[in-house]
């Protein structure tokens, strides 16, 4: 089994590891039913007891898939999901949007209900279509026991926003990498201290501190003795503050989930020397001078109407600083292995990313970037030719 912490509000037990199903493992792009619906099961039998959602992950998928599970499982598990803020136009588009995300998960209540990646031009707007009323009257009908919201953007913004409720919980990105970005360390013991419960999400950064470690990083935690797998040693900081009631991590495959519990089960709060802590900073400052653009991975940009693949770009472009080596950009990106190229140079400078991006990022300005480094003169002729010939062969090996 695994570690649980307490609900504030409620004094619910919920494990410290939580499952995102964001990053279910996929094929072809889509889910892939058989493997994410193992890897599920084998969470829950092994004491995870939140699965988290929201309305667009896996591109609307990934409530409809979890429906089959809880069906047979829902007094297992609690689910959580998110409702799309940035859709609802109108007061009766909450209640409407609550409704479909019942009946697509096929429950009768929400354990953990959150407005998605709130800020607070978002939340003034939401007000006079009595958002907070609506929060309270679905906790009273029962069709939800907890209320909260994610959450990208300031302290002092998130600050407002917890004080004018009374939220149970929240959602925040933080890592040892993000300790200062966003709401930060500062919002985690904010909310804390004003009883709302800290779920964690963005545990690993979007998976940048789960596998390779850039050669730097590998000299500063050999000579400190640390020699644990970056993940684990990544997962064991959040694991340590008191303050953290769930830490939300997008596993793929059960390997992950193993060491991801024994994680939980081995770090109890307030366990980390200060030594160790300190090489967390030196750490941090050395991924701080490798990473040139803070992309989480999370999607939120795409689809892109140019059909640029903005993740993959700004994943290559980071790997060729940070890791030092062939990111593979020219193949990833060049629609061989199904779909359209989604090269950089591709960007039309419309900025509709810009407003969807919850990290703020210049995302047009920094493709320009990712094109002027990684595409040689003449790449599209060239691949265009290559997709002529490869894109067929791709097909039938998959297809085999």
């Amino acid at each position: 089994m695994i570690q649980t912490r307490t609900i504030k509000k409620t004094g619910e037990e919920v494990s410290l590891l939580g499952l995102g199903a964001m990053r279910l493992p996929t094929r072809n792009g889509r889910i892939d039913k058989q493997k994410a619906t193992k890897l599920v099961n084998y969470a829950i039998d092994h004491g995870v007891n939140l699965i988290d959602t929201a309305y667009l992950y896996h591109n609307g998928e990934s409530e409809t898939f979890l429906r089959n599970i809880l069906q047979d499982r829902r007094n297992d598990v609690q689910i959580s999901t998110k409702l799309p803020v940035w859709f609802v136009k109108k007061e009766e588009d909450l209640e409407e949007y609550l409704d479909k995300q019942m009946e697509k998960l096929g429950v009768e209540y929400i354990d953990y209900y959150f407005l998605h990646s709130l800020n607070y031009e978002t939340y003034k707007r939401l007000k006079p279509l009595h958002v907070l009323e609506f929060l309270d009257r679905i906790k009273k009908e029962g069709k939800v026991k907890h209320v909260g919201f994610s959450y990208h953007d300031n302290y002092d913004d998130f600050t407002r926003i917890i004080d004018d409720y009374d939220w149970d919980m929240c959602l925040l990105q933080y890592n040892f990498i993000d300790e200062e970005v966003q709401a930060g360390r500062k919002g985690v013991q904010y909310a804390y201290n004003h009883d709302v419960s800290v779920f964690i999400m963005e545990p690993l950064k979007g998976g940048l501190l789960a596998h390779d470690v850039p050669e730097k990083v590998k000299v500063t935690m050999e000579e400190e003795n640390i020699d644990e797998t970056p993940s684990r040693w990544a997962l064991k900081w959040l694991a340590n503050q008191k303050e953290i009631t769930c830490i939300l991590s997008g596993m793929g495959e059960i390997k992950q989930l193993d060491e991801n519990i024994e994680t939980m089960n081995s770090t109890e709060s307030d366990s980390i020397s200060d030594e160790e802590l300190q090489v967390y900073n030196n750490v941090k400052k050395v991924y701080e001078e490798l990473i040139q653009v803070p992309c989480t991975q999370c999607r939120y940009c795409m689809p892109c109407p140019a059909h640029v693949d903005i993740p993959a770009c700004f994943e290559a472009y980071n790997a060729k600083y940070i890791f030092k080596k062939d990111t593979k950009y020219t193949f990833r990106v060049s629609g061989i292995m199904g779909g359209k190229p989604g090269y950089a140079s591709n960007c039309i400078n419309c900025g509709a990313c810009i407003i969807k991006c919850p990290q703020k990022i210049n995302i047009p300005q920094e493709l320009k970037k990712v094109s002027d480094e990684l595409e040689p003169f003449g790449l599209k002729t060239f691949m265009k030719l290559v997709n002529v010939v490869g894109k067929p062969i791709f097909k039938w090996y998959l297809n085999r």
